[in-house]
């Protein structure tokens, strides 16, 4: 033992001011309690003090010590007691919740050590306190802190994943398990597996920048398969997290489901899209309404006038005959617009499953006579399993336009081909219409193909509405159509059929 040991032992012992220097500086107060049947407690001064009792009223009074100490505190201490006593361990430690004068609550840590007399019976307690008020305040704060976040976090259906600086999994919470049906097994696997293959490069670059600019959140919506293998969308915030060594060490991930939001804006912009459509539709549709019916009404206004002004019987039957003409014209030109107005307010139509090499068969069947008459050799490469959601009265009038094309405009120097293949494309069924007839000008023509009274052969049958109705019906199918021509070579329509009903 140190002399400076032996000799501070020495003045505790022959001057109380040590001792009380001690206590008074360091505790907020001491315990010395009998345990013999007297069960009589005493406290320090500054017991009292730093519950804000005056010292002199409370000594060992025992309503003093019911107001500072609860029954219930008591009692844990009593368990404590007897417990140390017990194992003969004789000391513990406890926290003990005290009440103050003014009500308030004070947290006391009390190291209790249990004294023994000359029979090496216990009969008396020490029992030496600290103030850990503050230090307890901030831990239940920080409890209910946690506890209050962590049910928002429950609630909001939050995502918190963590993975080291490779992208492995290092945590991951329920919530993500439950609704990705995954367990603990993805721990040190990679992350970047579980999104989709599309997003996998969106995630790449978001995790970059993770690196670039470290403790800054990064947003970004990915897809990954849920537990029912349905793909969800999910919006992510990363953050790069720094080590020790100044280097990012791990991925802060927290997500949440935004599959609702993405499809309502995915179903806004195929609405937009469509109304765009309808829009031009609709303005084209008033052009030829203004030029048609004004070039008509401004021909039978000029017939009329020259019918009143006949000289004679023969020159009034002469306009007669063109006043007649003109009104069989005028007459053609509703029935083209009707049909075209039918077109558009059928959109809606019901769909139903048709196979597609059923359907090509019976149109190339009802067709047979001119093919004959053509010589057109056929090649039919749709397998018998290949069906379109379709609206069967669309379908037709799509392959009976598309085929009939390939009769009126084959090749008038080589023998007449045609082809028709189906394949898978994304979300999509295509029937290609492939000949070698006489092709399209696609330099000029191709932002007029599909237009209304566009025609580009010299056929005087052709009323240049076909191919307009034929992407009216596919796009009124949520589908879309493709033509790909050369002049003398031939002409291959794509006519795109969605799966998505």
């Amino acid at each position: 033992m140190s002399y400076l040991e032996q000799e501070l032992r020495a003045l505790q012992a022959s001057d109380e001011t040590v001792f009380d220097f001690i206590q008074e500086s360091t505790l907020a107060g001491l315990w010395y309690w009998n345990l013999t049947g007297d069960q009589e407690k005493w406290a320090t001064a500054k017991f009292w003090r730093s519950l804000d009792y005056e010292p002199d009223a409370q000594f060992n009074q025992a309503a003093a010590w019911k107001a500072a100490i609860s029954p219930e505190e008591e009692t844990a201490t009593a368990e404590y007691i007897a417990t140390s006593i017990a194992d003969h361990t004789y000391s513990f430690d406890q926290v003990v919740q005290a009440t103050c004068h003014d009500g308030s609550t004070m947290w006391l840590h009390c190291w209790g050590l249990v004294l023994r007399n000359n029979l090496g019976q216990p009969h008396r307690l020490l029992g030496v306190l600290v103030d850990i008020t503050r230090q307890r305040n901030e831990e239940i704060s920080a409890q209910e802190v946690a506890g209050h976040y962590g049910a928002i976090l429950g609630n909001q259906s939050v995502y918190i994943i963590r993975t080291d600086a490779r992208g492995n999994y290092t945590y991951v919470n329920d919530f993500f398990y439950e609704r990705f049906g995954l367990d603990s097994k993805i721990i040190g696997t990679s992350s970047l597996m579980s999104i989709i293959e599309e997003d996998r490069a969106k995630c790449l670059v978001t995790v970059g920048l993770c690196f670039e600019e470290p403790n800054v959140p990064h947003q970004v919506i990915l897809r990954k398969p849920y537990h029912d293998n349905a793909v969800k969308s999910n919006h992510w915030e990363f953050k790069g997290i720094v080590g020790s060594n100044g280097e990012v060490v791990e991925i802060q991930c927290v997500g949440y489901d935004v599959t609702l939001l993405v499809d309502n804006l995915e179903r806004s912009k195929q609405l937009l899209a469509l109304t765009n459509q309808q829009n031009a539709r609709l303005q084209n549709f008033a052009y030829i309404i203004s030029h048609n019916i004004r070039s008509h009404s401004a021909n039978l206004t000029a017939l009329v006038k020259f019918l009143q002004n006949a000289t004679d019987e023969a020159q009034a039957t002469m306009f007669l005959e063109m006043l007649k003409t003109s009104t069989d014209k005028l007459a053609e030109t509703i029935i083209n617009l009707n049909e075209i107005v039918t077109v558009n307010n059928m959109g809606l139509q019901p769909k139903e499953m048709r196979g597609l090499r059923q359907e090509v068969s019976r149109t190339l069947e009802a067709m047979n006579v001119l093919i004959h008459e053509s010589q057109l050799t056929v090649t039919l490469n749709i397998p018998e399993e290949v069906t379109v959601q379709v609206v069967p009265a669309y379908l037709d009038s799509i392959l009976l336009n598309l085929l009939s094309n390939a009769i009126k405009y084959r090749s008038a120097s080589a023998s007449p081909q045609l082809t028709l293949d189906s394949y898978r494309e994304g979300d999509y069924t295509v029937l290609s219409v492939a000949d070698n007839g006489r092709g399209i000008d696609m330099a000029r023509n191709h932002n007029k193909i599909f237009g209304m009274y566009k025609t580009f052969h010299d056929n005087e049958d052709a009323r240049g509405l076909g191919l307009f109705i034929v992407k009216n019906q596919i796009e009124a199918m949520n589908g879309k159509i493709e033509v790909a021509s050369e002049v003398g070579v031939g002409t291959t329509f794509k006519v795109y059929f969605s799966e998505i009903v």
